[in-house]
C-alpha cells in the first residue's frame, strides 16, 4: 500500500468511526446536522478511493455516476459541517452565507452547474477521479467546479475559526478544536487553488485532501466534546442547589 492509499483508508476510518459514535447522539436530536454532515463525509471518502469506486460504479452501470454521487456528498458535507461550525463559532454571518438564503441558492447554483456538466461529458468507462478524461473542457470544468464550492465555505469559515483559537478566554478544548478545524480549511484552499491553476501536486493531491478529513474530523470532535462537558457542567450547576438544602 503506498502513502496515497494509506492516507485515503486512514481518513475513511477515522470520519467512519466518528459518525458511529455521533449516531446514538443524533438519535436524542443533539446535533443530527453534525452526524449527517459526518456521515456524507464517509460515503465521500469512502467513494474517492478506486477500490470502492469501481465496484460501485460498475454496479451503476459503469459510467461515471459514482463520481456525480461523490460529488453531491461533498456539497452536502461542505455545508452542513460549515454551518454547524458557524454556528458553533458564533458566526451568524459566515452560517448566513453558508446555509442561509444566499448560501442555499450558490448550492443550488452549484449543484445544476455540476449535473448540467457532468451530463455533457463522455463518460463511457469508470475513471477514479475521472481522470481519463481531464481533456474534455467539459469534465476539466466539472472538476474545477467540485473545488470551487468547497474553496468557497472553507473561505468563509477560516476567518470565525482561527478567531475563536486565538481568543483566550474561550475554553482550551474549543481552541484546540476550532485550531485543527482552521487548519483543515487552509488545507481545503490550498488544495483547491493548486488544482483550479493546474499545478502538478502528485501525490499531494491525495495527501492534502485525505488529510484534511482528519484533521477536520479531530477538530470537530474536540468541539463536540467540549459541548457535551459544557451540558453536563450546567446541568451539574443546576443540581448543586438541590444536593446542598
Amino acid at each position: 500500500m503506498n502513502i496515497a492509499s494509506a492516507i485515503q483508508f486512514g481518513a475513511l476510518a477515522v470520519v467512519a468511526v466518528f459518525t458511529l459514535v455521533r449516531l446514538p447522539l443524533a438519535v436524542q436530536g443533539r446535533n443530527p446536522m453534525l452526524f449527517w454532515g459526518l456521515a456524507a463525509t464517509t460515503v465521500g471518502v469512502a467513494l474517492s478511493i478506486p477500490s470502492i469506486y469501481l465496484p460501485v460504479d460498475a454496479l451503476l452501470g459503469g459510467e461515471n455516476h459514482a463520481n456525480l454521487i461523490l460529488r453531491y456528498a461533498t456539497y452536502g458535507v461542505v455545508a452542513l459541517i460549515g454551518g454547524s461550525a458557524a454556528a458553533a463559532f458564533r458566526a451568524p454571518q459566515a452560517q448566513q452565507i453558508i446555509l442561509g438564503l444566499p448560501g442555499l441558492v450558490v448550492l443550488a447554483a452549484t449543484v445544476t452547474a455540476t449535473t448540467v456538466l457532468f451530463s455533457m461529458g463522455d463518460l463511457p468507462v469508470s475513471s477514479p477521479g475521472l481522470n481519463g478524461y481531464m481533456h474534455q473542457e467539459h469534465v476539466w470544468a466539472y472538476s474545477v467546479l467540485g473545488r470551487i464550492y468547497p474553496a468557497y465555505i472553507a473561505a468563509c469559515l477560516i476567518i470565525p475559526a482561527f478567531r475563536v483559537a486565538a481568543t483566550a478566554g474561550r475554553p482550551a478544548l474549543l481552541r484546540v478544536g476550532s485550531a485543527l478545524i482552521g487548519v483543515a480549511l487552509a488545507e481545503i484552499l490550498t488544495w483547491s487553488v493548486l488544482w483550479v491553476t493546474g499545478r502538478q501536486t502528485g501525490v499531494w493531491d491525495y495527501i492534502l485532501p485525505h488529510s484534511s478529513v482528519i484533521v477536520l474530523t479531530a477538530g470537530l470532535a474536540a468541539v463536540a466534546f467540549y459541548g457535551i462537558a459544557a451540558k453536563n457542567k450546567e446541568k451539574q450547576s443546576l443540581l448543586t442547589p438541590s444536593y446542598t438544602r
